[in-house]
């Protein structure tokens, strides 16, 4: 496939907004993959992707009244669902002020417990006191973090010593050769992916940074439909929305596909401990 030429700064914001919220419309309010327990489990994507944020919050092992940190907090839908759930305060933070408008857009959103707030902040320089959180998760964020180190080493000074950090995250099985190095090359390019290590150099990240992995958990079978879907909702986005953002959403698509094909690629949850 021929390299496209690369859109306007103000079509990439353009084009990511939209994609995100179409995104978010047919993943339920979510921007992260679903969950199935199996090949026979019929869940509505819905219920699938709001499935995954259950088993992050199960994780973080949290109690009533505990502040929670939502890094890459997207539509909020998540931070919101945790919150009433477990009956804690989360404050999420993304770089998208899109994404801050529409999270903050709902009724869960306020301080205290079973509330959520919103912040337009960078993970890499965390605007909040040392130890000020119980727990935190990234559902698919760091993978986008142009310095995951210094991320990785903010989260682990804004936890409490003992305080848990769940990640939902794509990582590699292997090194990546010839073909398949090649779209990665490109995922990286057009979906600003940054950070997709092994496992081993995973848990070096996360040690260096104070994170001690306790848990790791490879969930690839059951959120590998998601591409499905991410297939049929980009072209049918690209249909409605036409111009150069429809040809950047058809090269999106195109890209996802390649990705799902990339043998060396699975997805994980890492459930880790402050030090």
């Amino acid at each position: 496939m021929a390299r496209q030429e690369k859109p306007s700064p103000e079509v990439i914001g353009e084009m990511y907004d939209r994609l995100t919220d179409s995104r978010a419309d047919a993943f339920g309010g979510n921007l992260h993959v679903g969950y199935w327990t199996d090949d026979h489990d019929e869940s509505p994507v819905a219920q699938a992707t709001d499935h995954l944020t259950d088993l992050v919050a199960e994780r973080l092992e949290v109690v009533p009244g505990e502040r929670v940190l939502d890094v890459g907090s997207g539509t909020g839908r998540p931070a919101v669902r945790i919150a009433v759930a477990r009956d804690v305060h989360v404050t999420g933070v993304t770089l998208s002020e899109n994404q801050v408008r529409l999270a903050e857009g709902r009724p869960e959103t306020g301080q205290g417990p079973g509330h959520a707030d919103f912040q337009l902040a960078d993970a890499m320089w965390l605007p909040f006191d040392d130890a000020s959180f119980d727990a935190a998760y990234a559902i698919e964020s760091l993978v986008h973090m142009e310095n995951p180190a210094a991320a990785l080493g903010e989260i682990a000074r804004v936890l409490r010593p003992g305080g848990r950090f769940v990640v939902g995250e794509w990582y590699l099985l292997g090194p990546l050769t010839g073909d398949d190095a090649a779209d990665l090359e490109d995922l990286s390019r057009d979906f600003h992916v940054h950070f997709l290590p092994t496992v081993d150099e995973f848990y070096e990240e996360m040690n260096r940074a104070g994170l001690k992995i306790e848990i790791f958990h490879d969930i690839w079978a059951n959120i590998s439909r998601s591409f499905q879907l991410v297939e049929e909702i980009l072209p049918a986005s690209a249909m409605r929305l036409g111009g150069e953002i429809a040809e950047q959403l058809t090269v999106c698509g195109e890209i996802y596909r390649r990705f799902e094909e990339i043998p060396q690629i699975s997805y994980a949850l890492f459930t880790a401990v402050r030090h």
